[in-house]
């Protein structure tokens, strides 16, 4: 009965999410015990745990073996156009915005300096490494790498308010492969939280300028597009 399982789990869903609103929960708050929730429901605790798995894989929240469910920071919204220009994204303007350095780069990550400078023609005057957080919640490890042309023409150039003009931007987003330890411990991430890799290219002219390379925890961020469809002729 396939419309009657998906139609359950919806209802736990909702369920969820209007006692999380109802009792003013915050993030690491604790869910009641799935013995009281599916109780109050009126239905299996398999069916309970169908819609609590729902979401576990929308990072509404994550469960903790033993423990129990907790409530995790409400996802911040990004835009993808912007994503390497914190400071111009308008979803970020009342939010609070961290950009932490981290002093130097783990030893499993030690490829990552040496591809920014293969990547940008070993034209690197300024690279810097951070942590970002929105509203106290981390949400990436950054790398941003600026050729001596950028840094003279731009400085800070991730930091500005406003796209400057004539920079093109090219945009790779996929999964992050490449295990490492410490970008999990960095970041601390849960299971089954996923990792995505946000790689901007940006150009002035035929000549690439800086490089950002993000790896993004993915249940904790909405990246959105403000691409619109083409209008129909009249």
């Amino acid at each position: 009965m396939p419309k009657l399982f998906n139609l359950l789990s919806s209802d736990v869903e909702e369920y969820v999410l209007q006692f999380i609103e109802t009792h003013g929960l915050k993030a690491g708050d604790r869910l009641p015990t799935e013995r009281s929730l599916a109780e109050e429901l009126g239905i299996t605790r398999s069916s309970l745990r169908s819609g609590l798995q729902a979401l576990i894989d929308q990072g509404v929240i994550y469960s903790k073996q033993g423990s129990g469910s907790y409530l995790c920071h409400p996802k911040a919204v990004r835009s993808l156009a912007k994503y390497c220009f914190p400071f111009a994204d308008e979803n970020l303007a009342n939010k609070r915005y961290e950009a932490m350095p981290v002093g130097s780069l783990p030893s499993d990550l030690d490829w990552l300096e040496d591809y920014l400078m293969a990547s940008n023609d070993r034209d690197v005057a300024q690279l810097d490494l951070f942590l970002e957080s929105i509203d106290n919640c981390l949400v990436a490890l950054t790398a941003n790498a600026q050729s001596a042309q950028s840094c003279a023409l731009f400085p800070n150039l991730f930091k500005l308010n406003n796209v400057p003009a004539g920079i093109v931007q090219t945009q790779e987003v996929r999964v992050f492969d490449k295990p490492s330890g410490s970008v999990s411990k960095l970041l601390r991430t849960r299971e089954p939280e996923t990792l995505l890799l946000l790689q901007n290219r940006l150009l002035l002219g035929d000549r690439q300028i800086a490089l950002s390379y993000s790896i993004c925890v993915g249940t904790r961020v909405d990246l959105i597009s403000r691409t619109g469809l083409p209008r129909r002729p009249n």
